[in-house]
């Protein structure tokens, strides 16, 4: 299955025809974004996914291999190679650490909570929306918003955690096409924005398969392109943690 653009003429048409906000409530559309996802019971099934695929960083002319993995309760990693070097950043449900070799330093380091935050948000492979309250998440809706030229539902979810991000639905397949996050780290604000394409389905749940990061007002853009996703493969518990011994 792929977001793509709608043909111009009928661009043009949506652009005058708002979507029915009446009637329309959080919950409402919650419950039809996780239904679109594969249902509740397909998403709480998966226990962890692993993810391999290609980054291009802006200003940088090599294809860099990508590699993530996700583990309930709230675990992550990811790992970024070129040339014999592997950069890594990595979150235990508690700690978050990384290895970044391109900036000179080989050795684990632990990273201070705010910086972690970004970690314990991608550690949450069903995303913020899905089963909102009992994560401590408070959802609003916002309404319809434009996004490149289409409408998308908007709802802003403000994270137990402190940071908030506003997804954007697709009102046809309520998958996520865009999220915005804001976060404060050592004081200072900021906004990043993610868009998300090329859903595939695993095991009964469609992801992304192509997502697009960047800061908010910035042309500048990191792209990932995933070549597997596979669900519930075994993931040790130390790929998690701190190294020990550091």
């Amino acid at each position: 299955m792929r977001l793509s653009a709608l043909p111009l003429a009928l661009l043009a048409v949506c652009a005058f025809v708002p979507i029915p906000a009446s009637a329309q409530s959080v919950d409402d559309l919650v419950a039809k974004h996780v239904a679109a996802r594969g249902g509740l019971t397909a998403l709480r099934a998966i226990t962890s996914t692993t993810a391999t695929g290609k980054m291009r960083v802006p200003g940088f002319d090599a294809v860099l291999a990508y590699k993530a993995y996700a583990a309930r309760p709230g675990s992550a990693r990811i790992e970024v190679s070129i040339q014999g070097l592997t950069a890594i950043q990595a979150y235990d449900g508690t700690t978050g650490w990384q290895i970044q070799p391109f900036q000179g330093r080989k050795d684990p380091e632990k990273v201070g909570a705010d910086d972690a935050k970004s970690l314990e948000e991608a550690a949450d492979f069903e995303d913020a929306l899905v089963d909102y309250r009992a994560k401590g998440n408070v959802v609003d809706y916002l309404g319809t918003e434009d996004v490149d030229g289409a409408p998308a539902y908007a709802l802003r979810a403000k994270l137990k955690n402190g940071d908030e991000q506003i997804y954007y639905l697709d009102p046809d397949a309520m998958l996520t096409i865009r999220i915005v996050t804001k976060q404060v780290v050592r004081g200072a604000e900021s906004q990043n924005v993610a868009d998300y394409g090329d859903y595939e389905k695993v095991a009964g749940v469609w992801f992304p398969f192509e997502i697009s990061t960047g800061p908010k007002g910035s042309s500048a853009r990191t792209l990932i392109t995933l070549d597997t996703l596979t669900a519930n493969a075994p993931v040790p518990a130390s790929l998690f943690a701190f190294p020990q011994g550091h």
